[in-house]
């Protein structure tokens, strides 16, 4: 198909360029004008209680405790628990993450520690958002020792590692609007070349003659 040919099927097709063009302004529109996001994230450790046989609980820390750190964090997890902290006011996406103390080809994950993070575009939501996913993993936790009838003096107990803090995660609306321009001018052009070429088809078909019967043979 020659150049001239896609312009003389675009004009025919011309309800639909113009059409292609306004849901292109549209999507730029957006794109330019996306709400700032926020990350707030906050680390917690799992640790036994300070005792007279464990003055400094951080030097105790085994795997098991962290085995039972991330079996909180991943029942927190499920479709129920998300659907009450929507109702309880968290926002956006959260997660209960156990930190690797290792390295990505060698992880470890002795040090019960996990990172709790919420994303929404709200700053002062995401930080109520942290405060009460802190306190359902707590309750959570309690819960399961309770269950198990540990001792007060045993208990394991929740400490704030790194506190809250909010980062604005970065966005370039230059770059979403370049790009809402390529993909609505690219489909601008290729959805009426496609029904341009549909309608083309079915013409023709609808037009051919039909073919000569053969001659009988003798």
């Amino acid at each position: 198909m020659y150049f001239n040919d896609i312009l003389r099927a675009l004009g025919r097709r011309w309800p639909f360029v113009v059409l292609g063009f306004f849901l292109t302004a549209a999507l730029g529109y957006q794109a330019a004008h996306v709400a700032p996001t926020y990350l707030a994230s906050e680390i917690l450790v799992v640790k036994y209680p300070i005792s007279e046989d464990s003055p400094n609980p951080l030097t105790g820390l085994n795997p098991s405790i962290a085995v039972t750190a991330a079996a909180v964090a991943t029942s927190l997890q499920t479709p129920d628990y998300a659907e009450e902290f929507r109702r309880a006011g968290v926002t956006g996406k959260y997660s209960f993450e156990p930190r690797n103390t290792g390295t990505n080809q060698e992880p470890r994950y002795v040090i019960a520690s996990l990172a709790v993070t919420n994303t929404t575009d709200s700053e002062q939501g995401s930080l109520r958002a942290l405060d009460i996913l802190r306190e359902a993993f707590v309750d959570k936790l309690t819960e399961l020792q309770d269950r198990w009838n540990v001792r007060q003096d045993l208990r394991f107990i929740v400490a704030t590692l790194v506190p809250a803090s909010t980062t604005e995660l970065s966005y370039s609306s230059q770059r979403a609007l370049i790009g809402s321009a390529l993909l609505g001018g690219l489909g601008t052009l290729a959805v009426p070349l496609w029904i341009d070429e549909i309608l083309q088809r079915r013409r023709r078909g609808k037009g051919a003659p039909e073919p000569a019967p053969e001659p009988a043979q003798a």
